[in-house]
């Protein structure tokens, strides 16, 4: 019995705190390593690196056996060739689809830390109102059980200590429902980092980092510095150079060779040959070359495109932030105070009798109602804070 009781005794810390405690940097770099996307961004940069050796891709040489006079054969070999700028543009074109891949690597990296800052910031959130339910529920069924045995004692009515179980009740809803989306965000944050262990964050508390409004209220400035617009741009030069290339291969090209079509004893300055290709069915070229054309009308009309989208993202987030800033300065200040103060006053004048329940019960959920309010408000600063960084590309 003694060994059985050492062993809870032993065991029960480690259940207790097996929860490991993650900040949000420590998070943002396991879900950065952990991310499958990202990996994949990674890789397609490699393809592309890899794929830049094809730009001087020449054709294969042409070897034949003829017999020109049909008293021996002889050997010959072809080559044709491109006009040289057309290699040069490939090579520049598979540059930029690189740089392109690149740009898109950014893009999910910002996306991803986008998404890992708002769910952590979720989790903070979850975890703060559940610490303040959790307290009201002990404190709702305390207030409970004392209706209860007023009523029984004759001392209150029955419409009194329904009352108070109603808002038990609703308080103890709240605090199930609380946990259970608490759990939730707690599983999606484990397999974003690919953590076994069930984690908690830090409190969630008013992000440091400074937003220059006067930054911020030039969105078109602020933006551009954004992963997914630099994107988009990336795919307006990868569409010229693409017209370009298309422009060079107008051109003519060339063919040289080795082929003896006389005797044996023909001098070997005879026996080369040289060739001009000429683009005389120019209607497939002008046709590539107004395809190409129109491509880079489509890049730059969805360039601008996602420029007005963010532009509009950074207005809202600008508002947002100016918003609930000046809400949170509120709370900061006085709001947090003013409501301590009247948890303090309504408990204090309930055990001295000169508060019944129903108003003790209402000073109480307006008091924790502020308090819910403040956690809110918290967290939608900090989101907008995110969302303001996310946009002009410095998360």
């Amino acid at each position: 019995m003694k060994l059985k009781f050492l062993f809870l005794f032993l065991i029960i810390p480690f259940i207790c705190f097996c929860q490991k405690q993650l900040t949000e940097d420590e998070a943002l770099s396991l879900a950065l390593k952990n991310s499958a996307m990202l990996n994949a961004s990674s890789l397609e940069v490699d393809q592309y690196k890899q794929l830049q050796k094809t730009a001087y891709n020449f054709s294969n040489p042409e070897i034949m056996m003829e017999s020109p006079t049909g008293e021996f054969q002889t050997l010959g070999v072809m080559q044709s060739f491109d006009f040289p700028t057309v290699y040069v543009k490939q090579h520049q074109l598979q540059k930029q689809q690189t740089l392109m891949a690149e740009t898109g690597k950014k893009m999910t990296e910002n996306d991803i830390r986008y998404q890992v800052r708002s769910l952590y910031l979720s989790v903070q959130y979850q975890e703060l109102i559940y610490k303040q339910y959790k307290i009201q529920d002990s404190i709702y069924a305390q207030i409970k059980a004392s209706a209860l045995r007023q009523f029984d004692a004759g001392q209150i009515d029955y419409l009194v200590k329904t009352m108070a179980e109603t808002q038990a009740g609703e308080i103890h809803n709240q605090y199930i429902q609380t946990e259970t989306e608490l759990l939730v965000l707690k599983s999606q944050l484990q397999i974003v980092t690919g953590l076994k262990e069930s984690v908690t964050a830090v409190e969630m508390k008013r992000l440091s980092q400074a937003v220059n409004i006067a930054t911020v209220k030039a969105d078109t400035v602020a933006i551009q510095n954004n992963p997914t617009l630099l994107y988009f741009k990336q795919q307006e030069v990868l569409g010229k150079k693409k017209l370009s290339l298309e422009r060079n291969r107008f051109l003519p090209g060339f063919t040289f060779g080795y082929l003896n079509q006389a005797g044996r004893d023909t001098p070997m300055d005879l026996r080369f040959r040289a060739g001009i290709n000429i683009p005389l069915w120019f209607w497939q070229y002008t046709g590539s070359i107004s395809a190409a054309k129109t491509g880079v009308k489509i890049a730059e009309q969805k360039a601008i495109g996602q420029q007005q989208a963010l532009s509009v993202e950074m207005q809202k987030a600008q508002g947002d932030y100016l918003k609930f800033n000046q809400s949170l300065t509120y709370y900061e200040t006085s709001g947090l105070k003013q409501t301590d103060e009247i948890l303090s006053a309504a408990k204090r004048f309930f055990e001295s009798g000169q508060q019944d329940y129903i108003t003790y019960l209402r000073n109480m959920n307006e008091a924790y109602l502020i308090k819910l309010r403040y956690a809110e408000t918290l967290k939608n600063y900090n989101q907008s804070v995110i969302n303001i960084n996310y946009l002009s590309g410095n998360l």
